[in-house]
This record gives structure tokens, sequence and C-alpha cells, in this order.
């Protein structure tokens, strides 16, 4: 079983590096330094591998000595050194366009999103692969987080145009018979969204306290203990919209704040807030965190008339939720993570939120060495 466990840890180390082989801008260095033939083909693999192997080990130890300092009596570390797990994934966005001198409103949507994952990890490396179960959906996303005791890290790209569905209207009104208009839950193709975001956090009670243990079941919290948050983040949104897409009534009635054919704006956010891990039994932990940020938008505004650039200051939020139960062997749960934006001038307003609920189970194998004694 050892010579297994290495055989699959080698196999592992030699698949992170030739995927990290494959990014554009580190074929030109690697050809210098990792001794590449013209058809970028390792000419010393064994050489590489172990160099690979040994910068995994250090960056490892810099993780442990300086970022995942612990007290014993109130989380534990995982005693092994892989885990697989399976995960389901219910994904859900949506956007409101608000007029805020006449009280109209636009909320479109799309579909929620349904996805099955697989996921292998290794110490502080975690690789999965997703599938979507909706054959139709078409959105391109992904999403990186990285968890330590002191730190955590969360970046996102989504990009969506399809899908959509106009979910409510206020303030608009039928111009014969005065009635309320009602929207017709079809698609609707007029909107186009991308977004881009990075959010870097500090945890200042991070010896007792593990977000890991709640979203990454790298370690086990012993005992309930909460913990002040404080981070920054960055994050660029443009929505493009269509308004001839909409039915006549609604186009006739429209305010034209909300006639507008491009909206891209940058936010910059400074957040703090407070997360609470609850061990409720043995083995068996929830945690909330909530972490409100008070962001400096630079937006700009394109319509058919004009093109407008504007600076404020306005609140977002990031919300988490998870449940577990973790043995050290065998762990399950379930987590949401939540992401609201807004955006508030004068005369428009923007609600944009976005998140997942992941439900997964899985297995953590071959025990550590420092740990079988």
């Amino acid at each position: 079983m050892p010579h297994k466990a290495k055989r699959i840890e080698r196999i592992f180390r030699l698949t992170v590096l030739l995927l990290f082989l494959q990014l554009p801008s580190v074929t030109p260095l690697a050809q210098n330094i990792m001794h590449l033939d013209s058809l970028n083909v390792l000419k010393y693999p064994g050489y590489i591998i172990d160099y690979t192997q040994k910068g995994i080990e250090y960056t490892d130890k810099v993780i442990e000595k300086y970022l995942d300092e612990r007290d014993a009596r109130y989380k534990t570390p995982n005693l092994y050194k892989w885990r697989f797990m399976l995960q389901y994934s219910n994904e859900y966005e949506y956007y409101k366009f608000s007029a805020r001198n006449n009280a109209q409103s636009i909320t479109l949507s799309p579909d929620n999103r349904n996805k099955m994952g697989v996921y292998i990890g290794w110490k502080w490396i975690f690789l999965g692969w997703m599938f979507d179960l909706d054959t139709h959906n078409t959105k391109k996303d992904w999403n990186f987080s990285f968890y330590t005791a002191k730190v955590g890290i969360d970046v996102f790209h989504r990009k969506t145009g399809e899908n959509f569905k106009l979910r409510k209207l206020s303030g608009f009104k039928n111009p014969v018979s005065e009635d309320n208009l009602v929207p017709q839950q079809r698609l609707f193709d007029g909107i186009s969204v991308e977004q881009t975001g990075v959010n870097v956090y500090y945890i200042f009670n991070n010896k007792k306290f593990s977000y890991p243990a709640a979203y990454s079941q790298s370690t086990n919290q012993r005992r309930s203990c909460g913990t002040f948050i404080m981070g920054g983040s960055y994050s660029s949104q443009e929505f493009q919209m269509d308004v001839t897409k909409f039915d006549k009534n609604i186009r006739e009635s429209m305010h034209p704040s909300l006639n507008f054919n491009r909206i891209k704006y940058h936010d910059f956010s400074i957040n703090a807030g407070y997360s609470y891990n609850w061990v409720f039994a043995k083995n068996c932990l929830a945690n909330i965190s909530l972490t409100p940020a008070i962001g400096y938008k630079h937006s700009s505004i394109k319509s058919e008339e004009s093109r407008s650039i504007f600076k404020n200051i306005n609140a977002d939020l990031v919300s988490r939720a998870a449940i577990v139960y973790n043995n050290s062997r065998w762990f399950v749960g379930m987590s949401l993570v939540s992401h609201t934006y807004t955006y508030r001038k004068s005369a428009l307003s923007i609600i944009n939120g976005f998140g997942v609920v992941n439900v997964y189970s899985g297995i953590n194998l071959f025990k550590k060495e420092e740990k079988k004694k």
C-alpha cells in the first residue's frame, strides 16, 4: 500500500506540472529553465519532477509554519495525505435594474445551474472537474479558493448571456388598461454579463478558529470559536443590454435611465466582518460568516445618446454558511457562498448577486507517516 500511495503521489505531481506548462505565459520561461526542446517535450522529466516535488514540499512547510499555526485544544490537522470528494452544486444569479426617480425596476435571472463534480486533494492542492447536468447551459465560469488558518483567497470569473428570463417588473403599466404588466417567464436574450473578482481576507483569531474546517475539510474544529475578519477585494462588472428585445409595452413606458446599452464598473472595497464555528456535537460543525464591504466604484454608462463616467461609494456583502460532519476519515456536508454587489446613482441603481449551494461527501486516504505514531 505505501508503494502504491507513492506512485499515485508522483503521478499527481506530474499532472500538476503538465497543467502548469499549458499556460501560454509559462512556455517561454519553461524552455529556458526546464530544458524543453523545440517541440516542448521535457528532456529530463525525472529532473523536473524532483525539483517540482522539492518546490511543493518547501511551500507546504512555509504554509504550515507561517499560515497554519494552531491551538490543539481548539482544532486539529487532517491526519491523511489525500482527499477524494464527490460534489453537487446548484448555482443562482439575479440582476435588478431600478430607475430611482419613478420606482420602475426590471429583474432578470437565468434558471439555476446544476453541476456534478469529482475532486482529489493532496495537502493544500485541491483539483477537480465539474460538468453541467443541464445540457442546454453554455455559461462559462471558473473559480478558485485557497484557505489557510490566517488568510483566505477567492477568485472568480463569470460570463453569461443565455437562458435569462424576465422574472419581475415593477412600475410598468399597460398603456390601454392601466393594469400592471406581468412578465412572461420566457427566455430573454437581450442581456450579457461578464464579472471578474478577487477577495483576500485575514483571520484574526487564527490559532483557534479554522475556516478550512468548514469549507475545505483539511482540519477539524474541536471547540466552538469565532473570529473577526478583515480584507480587501476587487471586482469588474460589465452589463450589456439590448432594450429592443423587450416587449413593446415595456419599451414604450420605460424610464430613460433604464434605456442603456452598456454599463461597466470597477469596484475596490474594504470588508470587515465576523465568522463563527459552532461545534454542536462530536465531529459536527456549523459555520456562518458575514463580511459587509464599503466599496469605491469607478463606472461608465453608455446609452444611444451619450456616455457618462461616475465615481462613488457603495456597499457590498459576502456571506457564507456551512454544516459539516467530519470524523477525520469520512466527511459529508453542505455549504453556501453568496456575493451581493450594489451600484447606486441618482437616476439608476443595480443590485446583482450570485451564489452556489454545494452538497458533498468524501473520504481521506493514506495516513501521514508522522500521524501513524
